[in-house]
């Protein structure tokens, strides 16, 4: 019997060890459940907003610290370094914001450059509207609808941009002619002024949109 017993005892040992992992197989399941559980608890938005400065914003240039030098590049005031994203390590939330805080004030920026530099008339639409009625807009030269010959129509990229802009991105980090559409402006009256045929120019806003219905707006594609 004893014999037997010995025999046995390494399939007795084997088994045993299959249980033991068995039943530690059975515990970290049971823990890493628990621990989901925990974690599905926790709402990691609320928990990040606890370690975040408030999201206010300069509301100019001049309050961020920042201005566009005579080559149209944004450079900061003291140091004359380009825009830096992480202002603040570990809290790209609190970045992003202060990033479409700046990028507001840049497209206010245009909209003046546009009006300054280019002579450029912002007409909103619709013209007869009530007071509470929704609206768009868009940037005429001073012939855009009386000139029989040429009109450039100029439509602003994707995304949050507006009207005069073609990437917000390439005016923040590289310059103002490669971001905006000031160069193509410029171009097309000193041709006009050259051949005697101002070219008249209209800028649309196709980004602008409130989920409202505009007066004799449609969808953008049919514009075109």
């Amino acid at each position: 019997m004893i014999s037997h017993l010995c025999a046995a005892t390494p399939v007795l040992y084997i088994l045993w060890i299959a249980m033991a992992q068995i039943a530690a197989g059975q515990e970290d399941r049971e823990k890493t459940t628990a621990l989901k559980d925990l974690l599905s608890r926790i709402d990691l938005d609320e928990l990040m907003k606890k370690d975040e400065p408030p999201f206010t914003f300069p509301k100019t240039l001049e309050e961020f610290e920042y201005a566009f030098n005579e080559y149209g590049q944004l450079r900061h005031l003291k140091t004359g370094e380009p825009f830096v994203f992480n202002a603040r390590e570990d809290l790209h939330r609190w970045n992003q914001k202060r990033y479409e805080a700046l990028g507001e004030i840049i497209t206010q920026y245009v909209y003046e450059l546009l009006e300054k530099k280019c002579n450029m008339t912002k007409q909103i639409l619709p013209e007869e509207r009530t007071d509470d009625e929704p609206t768009s807009f868009i940037y005429l030269s001073p012939d855009a609808l009386s000139n029989p010959s040429k009109l450039l129509v100029l439509i602003q990229g994707s995304g949050v941009v507006r009207a005069g802009q073609w990437a917000r991105r390439l005016i923040i980090n590289q310059d103002l002619d490669s971001g905006t559409q000031i160069p193509f402006i410029t171009r097309a009256m000193e041709v006009g002024d050259t051949t005697q045929e101002v070219e008249a120019i209209l800028l649309v806003v196709l980004n602008l949109f409130s989920g409202l219905l505009i007066q004799e707006s449609t969808l953008k594609t049919l514009h075109l």
